[in-house]
């Protein structure tokens, strides 16, 4: 865990991997029906929407979210050029077909709702396409790497925090205008499913070559929504915006733990995990360093990141898997007086780590 892994998968990964978008292709779900949507356009009506917002959000600001999400979702395809050049890049053609046949054709059918709310507030379809148009040819400086890891890290992220943004759109809209809060939760359902398969086509890799949880933790740590460079003159206001909405930061944290322990397999490359972001953004762990606390377990072969991986997951209310069997964190046993002192340590080591190791900060406002 030095930074110096490349990336690489045994011969064992490309079935697995193949047999998973398989299965992806074979099964998508519902996609949403734009015909339906179109048809009933006068039902997505939000201007009732703008006469009881709550006072810490204004008019514009309301306008504003509504053309983040539009203008987010219309970019399809400065966000799949990346993806295809990295699948390309490291011959993973079952990241081309996921591409190809499931994500982008799902996510071109994103914009329209939000499309038709702006329009109801008067908005001409001229100035929204010119304005989508403006968005798609902007050039898009991917944040993350290209590796299919690092991809799939990109993609579990990012569909996490979309499905996030449009459940908040969504409770916003409904008591005024429940089509609209309706077509928004279409939306955010299709990206629990864009999670769900990143997700696991990163657990898979990370399954087959371990070592590859360097990646995830270095995509995780250079992390930037899409929108703060494609869509500068909202993009920076997402973060003001979600505590407007009174986003639950300590929920959006343990999701984004709860996923990231699926994809990590076990609570010791959880632990690994943790590590990697604390090192990488500077957080401590209790009263050291990260990079002394990772050079001091690596010395002693890594028995403790199982118990970093574990304090993590009770830091924020996550069951710790069950204590039988060889354990995760080095140790053959955990019983009797050895796991009420390990117990303690576990809370302990609890109480000192920072949750923004794993969130990055979410404190800050636009001014």
């Amino acid at each position: 865990m030095s930074g110096t892994t490349t990336y690489s998968l045994p011969a064992t990964a490309a079935p697995k991997l193949e047999a998973l978008v398989d299965q992806i292709v074979a099964n998508p779900g519902d996609m949403i029906d734009l015909k339906a949507m179109e048809a009933a356009a006068d039902k997505v009506d939000v201007k009732a929407v703008v006469q009881s917002l709550p006072d810490n959000i204004s008019e514009e600001d309301f306008v504003g979210i509504l053309k983040l999400a539009m203008l987010t979702e219309c970019a399809t395809d400065s966000y799949a050029a990346i993806f295809q050049e990295g699948a390309e890049a490291y011959n993973a053609p079952w990241l081309t077909r996921f591409n190809q046949k499931v994500w982008v054709p799902d996510e071109y059918t994103h914009s329209t709702p939000y499309r038709l709310m702006l329009l109801s507030l008067g908005y001409t379809e001229a100035e929204l396409q010119a304005e989508m148009r403006e968005t798609q040819e902007r050039t898009y400086d991917h944040c993350c790497g290209i590796t299919p890891v690092e991809l799939t890290t990109y993609g579990t992220v990012q569909e996490l925090l979309t499905d996030n943004w449009h459940g908040l759109i969504a409770q916003l809209l409904k008591p005024q205008a429940p089509y609209a809060a309706y077509c928004s939760n279409l939306i955010k359902r299709r990206e629990t499913l864009h999670t769900v398969w990143y997700r696991d086509l990163t657990a898979v890799m990370v399954e087959e070559n371990p070592e590859l949880i360097s990646f995830v933790g270095k995509t995780l740590s250079t992390f930037q929504l899409p929108g703060t460079m494609l869509i500068p003159q909202y993009g920076g206001m997402a973060l003001t915006w979600m505590q407007a909405l009174n986003v639950d930061f300590a929920h959006l944290a343990k999701e984004l733990i709860r996923n990231f322990g699926v994809t990590a397999g076990n609570v010791k490359r959880s632990g690994m995990l943790v590590m990697e972001m604390a090192v990488a953004r500077e957080f401590p762990i209790g009263p050291f360093p990260s990079r002394f606390v990772r050079g001091a377990m690596n010395r002693l072969g890594g028995p403790g990141y199982g118990l970093i991986g574990e304090a993590m997951l009770q830091k924020v209310g996550l069951n710790i898997p069950s204590q039988k069997g060889p354990q995760d964190s080095g140790y053959r046993f955990y019983s009797g007086a050895y796991e009420k002192i390990r117990g303690k340590m576990r809370t302990f080591i609890a109480d000192k780590i920072d949750v923004r190791t794993i969130t990055g900060d979410t404190s800050r406002t636009t001014a």
